[in-house]
């Protein structure tokens, strides 16, 4: 009978001993965790290290380790917190009456000019000289933050009156965003939320790049389509001359980015809207999320745009979102939470026209964006180059002399990407002699 027991234990030793090396081996992720209200923390200062003690006391011995990192707190947006934890861990905490959902931190896509005009606004009557630019309002743009050095979209007007006071933001200074030089009374916030995004990338981003500063334009742009300043004399290599303003052009703006090189992550768009609630700005934009790609939106419980925007609208605050860049086919708008202001794109009533005339006396009318001298006389043409040589295609790119197609060219719709087909006649060698 000991022998028996001895064998027994031996193999419950060893069991536990497997349970354990497997936990070590699965990879960590990151989650966001909902918790019930009555389970949460009471919000203070390090909600963090609650958070922390929450999952030490709900997991059992063996499933810490690796041990859980939680990264964010939640108790404006939403309450819970965003942790990288392995799949076992966040199986188990789905599974506690505590908590109500555990979702995998997932990426939201980010989905111009004559805007107020197309939508009927007039600045002589109606609401926006009723609204008086909106002086009294902080919009805060979750993006992919704010590109303000030499930009007069975000300059102070003389006129405008000091800041509301009951926003409570701020600017944060890094290497590469220097707030005392860039904020300003029309730029009253700046902050950046990354720690989804360095879960998903595996490594930290350097100093240089935890920045609220704008790599891409995304932000900036919607930003000043927001409440960009008055600038007079814009346009496009001349195209669009005109005086370009945001819609409250007195409106206060409050960059959060939430949005990096290649993606936005729900945890890091969730402390956006955590910060930004916290602040107290006045609305919220972002022109991102919708979650997923394709025809089957998530579920308005799972869909972390939504979560989080109801919760400020419960607060007050207006939320405003894009309705993405799919379409137009059904059931491709985003963002359709009833309790968001949902904007979607239109054909808007304006084109930039341009003409190709060809020997035989067809005409061709389209769109460019050239601003160059003017063309003047013909040149030999070929249709994808069928009549002279085979057509390009990405296993020819770098094939192109000029030989091909003297003078100019033109690329015609195709399987090849359009960067490349502009790409090819500039970088084509010389003809030999």
């Amino acid at each position: 009978m000991a022998w028996q027991v001895g064998v027994t234990c031996s193999l419950l030793v060893a069991a536990v001993v497997l349970a354990a090396a497997a936990q070590e081996t699965e990879v960590h992720s990151s989650y966001i965790v909902h918790v019930a209200q009555g389970h949460a923390p009471r919000p203070r200062l390090h909600a963090t290290r609650a958070y922390t003690s929450f999952l030490r006391d709900q997991l059992p011995e063996h499933m810490m380790h690796p041990e859980p990192i939680v990264h964010y707190a939640y108790a404006h947006a939403a309450t819970g917190f965003a942790a990288r934890l392995t799949p076992s861990q966040a199986a188990h905490l789905a599974s506690l009456p505590s908590v109500l959902a555990v979702i995998p931190d997932g990426e939201l896509p980010l989905h111009t000019t004559r805007s107020q005009k197309f939508l009927g606004l007039s600045r002589l009557i109606g609401l926006l000289p009723a609204s008086e630019g909106g002086p009294d309002v902080v919009i805060g743009v979750i993006d992919s933050g704010v590109y303000p050095k030499d930009r007069a979209s975000f300059a102070v007007d003389p006129e405008l009156p000091p800041r509301p006071g009951s926003f409570r933001g701020r600017c944060v200074s890094t290497p590469t965003f220097n707030a005392s030089a860039y904020c300003n009374d029309k730029l009253v916030g700046a902050k950046m939320f990354y720690k989804g995004y360095e879960a998903k990338i595996g490594r930290p981003l350097d100093a240089n790049e935890k920045s609220p500063l704008d790599t891409n334009g995304h932000g900036t742009q919607t930003a000043s389509i927001a409440a960009g300043s008055a600038v007079e004399g814009a346009s496009f290599f001349g195209y669009g001359k005109g005086r370009a303003i945001g819609t409250a052009p007195a409106a206060r703006i409050a960059a959060y980015k939430a949005c990096w090189t290649d993606a936005c992550t729900e945890s890091d768009v969730l402390a956006a809207f955590e910060e930004a609630i916290a602040d107290g700005v006045h609305v919220i934009s972002i022109s991102a999320g919708g979650g997923g790609e394709g025809p089957v939106a998530p579920k308005l419980h799972n869909d972390t745009v939504a979560l989080a925007a109801f919760r400020a609208v419960r607060k007050g605050i207006i939320v405003s979102a894009a309705a993405g860049n799919e379409g137009p086919r059904a059931s491709t708008v985003k963002n359709v939470a009833p309790w968001v202001i949902t904007v979607g794109a239109s054909t808007i009533a304006r084109q930039f026209a341009a003409t190709v005339s060809l020997g035989n006396g067809e005409a061709f009318a389209g769109a460019t964006l050239y601003a160059g001298a003017p063309l003047g006389g013909a040149s030999p043409s070929c249709r994808s180059c069928s009549a002279a040589t085979r057509a390009l295609t990405p296993a020819s790119l770098g094939s192109w002399t000029p030989q091909r197609s003297p003078g100019r060219s033109w690329c015609a719709k195709g399987t090849s990407q359009r960067r490349e087909k502009a790409s090819e006649p500039p970088v084509a060698p010389e003809p030999s002699s």
